[in-house]
């Protein structure tokens, strides 16, 4: 969920008109922020998940499955009743109205014993969900469904309406936003204003033994005439998408962490960069994109490609070299300058005010880059130049990398939110991601870890990342080393994931390094100890290979359903027993890894 504001949003013609004005309260505010905060030391650590979830709907007499348009309808209703009783869950809007997004309500310390809780929690939002939902209706937790865009993929359905669509869409009604939420209509119809084109996304197919060669995407079943006037982006072999529905109803997790300190932040920031393609690979699960099966287990090039707002000649002249939604582009620290092996462009006018206000100069440049993107949601109050509403957390809110550095904000102190990671099945699963990353951090602190490499090695992760069977299949860049020292010899070597996270002759290994971290305490109680022990096990049982990842998982089970032909093709019936599988899954109360192991 984004920065929410009050007021009539402002098109894009409009927000021409004042973006330089914007653009200004926001550096003021970040000055003011800077000169506040930059000495702020020991903040407690904090941190929390946020999970985004699908509503979704049986018709099991059909053997037919809908994501369900009623968040909307559902939020008013039991948010009313949470506040009443001081929930310890708490739930937001998405961009789509089949999406729900939940949180605890209170952050999570640094105690060991609160590791213990975040399964916990996850399970009570998705019963709380649940108990608001009609028979037959249902809350997963799965980051792409794999229909979306489909002919009738919603309830209520709506047909395509290309010609009174914001965004020209052919494959995805407006009807699909969440009403009452403007922020995400504006923002996208300004995107595509922006960008003068409609959103165009192809992912290549994957090729099965019956898939036709070439294959031709055909949209003749939307009964629009003309059709291939409103596609005519699409590429042979590749699976086209044209709506950024289809993108932000993907659903993720992400966690986010307070830090006791400005400087610890920085440090934070630098050491978590290497390791958003390694959770982004660990936790893939989106291999089916509108109906057919894809060559990628990812959602993250395909919600970059929907929120591009960059021009032809932005992309061109390379003023930008990736979308708003990519992988980070610099490392924070100044003593990390020499990993920024990729210039980024920046204000210079902005870099200059943020070094005469004593901002680190490599920092000052991340900022000054953000700042020569524009505004793309903004309402009328916050162009009100006596108020100044228009602040740096509404701009940075507008920049979707891999990790967002957060300013403090009323009582919250300096924070990063990692962003990579992909939505899984189960709540087992969600929160042994969630608990491990957070270990890391505090290993990384405690024994001084030293996990950087060159900002172009970490982006060729990331593709490596999203690859098909990506844990088994690709090798990722490393630092060989991971222990810091002034005379340290940095090298970088392809490592597999079971490498990386198990360890090897040659390489300690990050499953070690926390549990290193673990047996230095000596009061952890049993069943805490236990629960975290699952989680790690899990990790490593997962990069090993012996447990497959969701998309490895969707993959096997479309591949030996018994209508499957072999032609990438996923019909209405097949995606209704996968995820009526899948929703059984979630119903156990224990976790039960026997569906994923891995019996190839």
């Amino acid at each position: 969920m984004g920065v929410l504001s009050t007021g009539r949003p402002l098109d894009w013609k409009e927000i021409v008109q004042v973006r330089s004005i914007l653009k200004e309260h926001a550096l003021n505010d970040l000055i003011h922020i800077l000169n506040q905060h930059s000495q702020r030391k020991n903040d407690e650590f904090l941190w929390g998940d946020e999970i985004e979830y699908s509503l979704i709907r049986f018709d099991h007499e059909n053997k037919r499955v809908q994501l369900l348009l009623k968040s909307d309808e559902i939020l008013t209703k039991f948010n009313e009743n949470i506040h009443q009783q001081n929930s310890p869950v708490e739930f937001h809007s998405e961009d789509c109205n089949f999406v729900i997004e939940g949180i605890p309500s209170n952050p999570y310390s640094s105690y060991l014993s609160s590791y213990h809780n975040v399964e916990t929690n996850m399970k009570l939002r998705r019963q709380v969900v649940q108990n608001n939902l009609n028979k037959d209706e249902f809350i997963l937790t799965i980051s792409a469904f794999p229909r979306l865009g489909c002919v009738g993929c919603t309830y209520p359905e709506y047909k395509s309406d290309p010609l009174n669509s914001f965004e020209y869409s052919l494959t995805c009604s407006d009807h699909y936003k969440t009403p009452n939420y403007p922020r995400t209509m504006f923002l996208n119809k300004n995107v595509i204003e922006r960008r003068q084109s409609k959103v165009s996304v192809n992912v290549p197919i994957m090729k099965d033994k019956n898939t036709a060669e070439p294959f031709e995407d055909d949209f003749s079943c939307y009964g629009i005439d003309n059709w291939q006037k409103y596609v005519e982006t699409r590429e042979q072999n590749h699976i086209h998408l044209d709506s950024s529905s289809i993108g932000w109803g993907c659903c993720c997790l992400q966690v986010t962490l307070q830090a006791s300190s400005f400087y610890e932040s920085l440090l934070l920031y630098d050491q978590l960069i290497p390791l958003t393609p390694i959770f982004l690979s660990l936790s893939t699960s989106c291999p089916i994109w509108r109906g057919y099966v894809s060559n990628v287990d990812s959602r993250w090039n395909v919600l970059s490609d929907t929120t591009d707002d960059r021009t032809n000649e932005e992309i061109n002249s390379k003023i930008f070299e990736s979308s708003r939604y990519s992988s980070v582009s610099s490392y924070l620290l100044n003593s990390s300058e020499r990993f920024n092996d990729q210039s980024i462009n920046y204000d210079e006018n902005i870099y200059q005010k943020l070094i005469e206000n004593n901002c680190p100069p490599v920092l000052a440049k991340h900022f000054a880059h953000l700042f020569l993107r524009d505004p793309l949601y903004v309402t009328d109050e916050q162009v009100n130049t006596s108020s100044n509403l228009y602040k740096f957390e509404n701009h940075n809110s507008m920049v979707w990398n891999s990790l967002r550095y957060k300013p403090p904000v009323a009582s919250l102190g300096w924070r990063i939110e990692f962003r990579p990671m992909e939505l899984q099945i189960t709540d087992f699963e969600n929160a042994a991601l969630s608990v491990f990353l957070i270990l890391l951090t505090r290993s990384i602190l405690t024994f001084e870890i030293d996990l950087r490499m060159p900002i172009s090695l970490v982006h060729q992760n990331m593709h490596r990342a999203q690859i098909q069977n990506t844990t088994q299949q690709a090798k990722f860049y490393f630092p060989k080393n991971i222990f810091f020292s002034k005379d340290k010899n940095n090298e970088f070597i392809e490592m597999t994931m079971n490498e990386i996270i198990n360890g090897s002759k040659t390489f300690f290994g990050l499953k070690s390094l926390v549990l290193n971290y673990l047996n230095s305490f000596e009061d952890i109680d049993i069943l805490t100890r236990q629960t975290i022990d699952n989680y790690i096990e899990f990790i490593s049982q997962r990069a090993q290979g012996n447990l497959l990842t969701n998309a490895m998982w969707i993959r096997k089970y479309i591949d030996n359903h018994p209508l499957y032909q072999h032609d990438s093709i996923v019909n209405e019936q097949i995606q209704y027993d996968l995820l009526n599988e899948i929703q059984q899954i979630t119903m156990t109360n224990q976790f039960q890894p026997s569906y994923l192991i891995n019996s190839s």
